[in-house]
């Protein structure tokens, strides 16, 4: 208590630069948690069910051709791979399966409109995935047709008491789903999400019912739950025989020489850092770079402080304190400084919390737990011994002979060290700021192949079918629209497979990325150009004729040796039977530049009748109607479509979208990376600018004699000046270059992310690390001006 109250005694006296310690130990402190807690949390995914070191992710890994280098990996399979797992390879105790139906509006019988994401499982989910129920028996439930349990998140917004209520998609109109249990809500860091679980046995009212095949209709997410001790590696030839007992994988594997079919299991807690490893890497950098940068700020502006209180030192040793009295006392300050400095980081993170959600994509309670918490306080707790025990370890050694003559510290080589550590964070950071804002702007930015701009598209999901045709009307009616599509997959969406077969239809030749039907108006609203044979036409093109990308047209010429070209020519896809390839169109970003789909694509016709007769016999069918505007004519447009849709919407809630806007959403994870270089950007120039102010004013102080000497003599205030300015630069350039260094390395790692690279000219870095250096420099100029300009005959009245 004693050496407390001695820190909160000193705590704002002037001199101990206390106010610019904790500023700059706190922005520091703030920034850090935030990252290094988006770190752990990314470890601490599915940690949260019980044996979650026993629970594996069914993955299939496959080698469509001999070409092919690796293996391709997928972390969902055919429905009958999870049963037959449990039921033929020894060591696996339970194993289960998902499908998911995805994001919906549902109705309750109330008429109320509610979302949420709806997901078909078996009735052995709980065996390896469980989750407290509040209410209901999950295998019953699980094992019956049309019956489905709820978060209590959404039961809480249904209303409570939900038991037995009736729910229907508006995506699946006609079909009533009965709620028979309630489990307690997911938390968000899981690979999984979903809100309500529907019984598997319900399949096929909203689906193709896969749920039985050993090959194909691979969408379904496959979790088993291994015997204590079982290790995955030891089960890959029960695996294996599993295969050529169900599958035939030898006759597969010979008649289509090149081809492999694995399946693998992954531990469920690294499932999602798999995919993260390089940006793990990346932010865990920046996140230690920055509390480092601040420590060492901190200890900088200590040890200077320490420095001036030379003769408290010898003072306390002259009345009898001993090393670790002094080590205690310099310990009470930095932990009260630290104290501060956290809770002043934590109401930074409280302010900033609605932007730093927007970026991590989650609510920061999420990250509440163990996993995050107890390394978290281990850093902290590191940080807070080191702040300590090197100002301490200096302060109890200082000669007791300082009490009695002036005393002031002759070498300065421990702060240009501490100066030059953050010299190179500040250069690393900002060169990987303009390096990620660059990538960020020319991925969004550069041409996808297809235009966006003044294009706008809601889904018919829901719509009385017998109104589309006068939806379809009303919209080309309108003045401000130029022209009116129909198709039912856009470019930014993630794409289903299919594969086109060998002409003798015994082999699979490659993968294609199925945009399925579209009517003969929707590639010219998206500007997707047919560079061979003929346009969609409803005069010319027969339903179910189809145009194929460059990509797509120059692996057939390869495969079936057609020189000639691919227009006119008969090709069999699964799925969908033989085709007439009508033409080629040009090669576009599927999805985004961030993630491209590079599989070849192709589009199916459809005639716009056709579209509105299939919606009127299934109602479950939708597709997508898009509108293409003309130019500045889109001021409240959105609201005017909006109308038209809900006038065949029994609900009356279209979602009008703009695909401008959609495509922009691909680049969210690149934003946020970004942004949150900007801001650790803006935090180490802000410790660096508070240690370099903190280090210029202590060398002011300890050479002013020099100086006063000098300028007495004759010398010039600017030729003082460069002495000084010299000091700093030649450090601060091989601190920067470093720096420099450090970044080109990382962004290298960073760009093996992304199939579009920006190109890393040595320019780059240059003007990085010019921008440190001229920033350095002015920062010292200013200080040493007003610090320096003092009388010289001040410096020297007590000599």
């Amino acid at each position: 208590m004693m050496f407390l109250k001695l820190a909160f005694r000193r705590l704002f006296l002037k001199g101990d630069h206390s106010v610019a310690r904790i500023v700059s130990l706190a922005t520091g402190l703030a920034f850090g948690i935030l990252l290094l807690s988006e770190v752990f949390y990314y470890h601490s995914f599915d940690s949260f069910y019980p044996d979650s070191d026993r629970i594996y992710v069914v993955a299939e890994n496959y080698k469509a051709e001999k070409s092919k280098d690796k293996l391709e990996s997928a972390n969902q399979v055919s429905g009958a791979i999870a049963p037959g797992l449990k039921a033929e390879v020894p060591g696996v105790e339970a194993a289960t399966r998902l499908n998911s139906i995805g994001s919906s509006i549902f109705y309750t019988e109330n008429k109320k409109s509610y979302e949420a994401k709806f997901v078909l499982a078996d009735e052995h989910l709980f065996e390896v995935l469980p989750r407290p129920m509040l209410k209901g028996n999950p295998v019953e439930i699980l094992k019956s047709p049309m019956k489905c349990m709820i978060s209590n998140k959404i039961a809480t917004r249904i209303g409570g008491d939900v038991i037995g209520q009736a729910i229907e998609l508006k995506e699946y109109p006609g079909g009533k789903l009965t709620i028979e249990g309630i489990f307690e809500a997911l938390p968000e860091n899981t690979n999984y999400k979903y809100d309500v679980l529907i019984s598997m046995v319900s399949t096929s009212y909203f689906m193709w019912d896969g749920s039985d095949n050993w090959l194909g209709n691979d969408r379904y997410f496959s979790c088993v739950k291994l015997a204590p001790g079982v290790k995955p590696e030891n089960l890959a030839s029960a695996v294996r025989k599993m295969q050529e007992v169900h599958q035939d994988i030898r006759k597969i594997e010979a008649q289509d020489d090149g081809f492999v079919l694995k399946y693998s299991l992954k531990p469920i807690q690294e499932v999602y850092t798999e995919t993260l490893k390089d940006i793990i890497l990346i932010l865990s950098t920046i996140a230690f770079a920055v509390l480092f940068v601040s420590l060492l700020n901190y200890i900088l502006l200590t040890l200077s402080v320490l420095v001036k209180r030379s003769k408290s030192s010898a003072i306390y040793k002259t009345f009898g304190a001993h090393s670790r009295h002094l080590q205690q006392i310099i310990f009470s300050e930095s932990a009260l400084l630290f104290l501060l400095s956290l809770i002043v980081a934590f109401i930074l993170i409280i302010v900033l919390q609605p932007v730093a959600e927007q970026q991590v994509g989650h609510k920061l309670q999420s990250v509440l737990n163990p996993y995050v918490i107890l390394p978290l306080m281990g850093i902290l707790i590191f940080m807070l011994i080191l702040m300590s025990y090197l100002p301490a370890r200096f302060f109890s050694r200082i000669p007791v002979a300082n009490a009695f003559r002036y005393y002031q510290q002759k070498k300065n080589s421990w702060k240009l060290i501490l100066l030059a550590f953050q010299f190179i964070g500040a250069s690393f950071i900002l060169s990987m700021l303009v390096i990620v804002s660059l990538q960020y702007n020319n991925m969004k930015n550069i041409s996808h192949g297809y235009q966006t701009e003044g294009v706008f598209y809601g889904s018919t999901s829901g719509m009385n079918g017998s109104k589309i045709a006068s939806v379809l009307h009303e919209l080309r009616s309108m003045p401000e629209i130029e022209k009116v599509g129909l198709g039912e997959t856009l470019p930014c969406d993630s794409k289903s497979g299919n594969n086109i077969l060998s002409q003798d239809e015994q082999r699979d030749l490659f993968n294609i990325a199925d945009f399925y039907a579209v009517d003969d108006s929707y590639l010219s609203i998206l500007n997707i150009q047919v560079t061979e044979g003929q346009v969609f036409s409803e005069e010319t093109t027969l339903e179910g004729d189809v145009l194929i990308s460059k990509k797509g047209a120059k692996l057939l010429q390869m495969h079936n040796a057609w020189n000639e070209g691919v227009v006119g020519k008969q090709i069999v896809i699964s799925e969908h039977g033989s085709t007439i390839i009508k033409g080629v169109f040009s090669d576009f970003t599927i999805g985004s530049k961030a993630d491209p789909d590079i599989r070849p694509a192709v589009f199916f016709y459809r005639s716009e009748s056709n579209f509105v007769k299939t919606a009127i016999k299934y109602p479950s069918y939708s597709f997508n109607i898009l509108v293409k505007t003309y130019p500045n004519t889109q001021a409240r447009l959105m609201d005017k479509i909006r109308e038209v849709f809900n006038t065949a919407l029994p609900y009356r809630d279209a979602d009008i979208k703009s695909l401008e806007i959609q495509q922009e959403k691909g680049y969210t994870q690149q934003r946020g990376f970004r942004n949150a270089m900007v801001a650790g950007s803006a935090i180490i120039l802000l410790i660096t600018i508070i240690g370099l102010l903190g280090y210029t004013s202590n060398e002011a102080v300890r050479r002013r004699k020099e100086l006063a000497i000098r300028r007495i003599n004759g010398a010039k205030f600017s030729s003082l000046l460069k002495v000084f300015l010299w000091d700093i630069e030649i450090l601060a350039v091989p601190a920067v270059l470093l720096g420099a260094l450090g970044a080109w390395f990382t962004a290298n790692l960073w760009m093996q992310n992304f199939a579009y690279k920006l190109p890393l000219h040595w320019w780059i870095f240059f003007i990085c690390s010019l921008i440190i250096l001229l920033l350095v420099a002015l920062v010292t100029v200013i200080n040493f001006t007003r610090n320096a300009r003092r009388n010289p005959v001040e410096s020297l009245r007590y000599e």
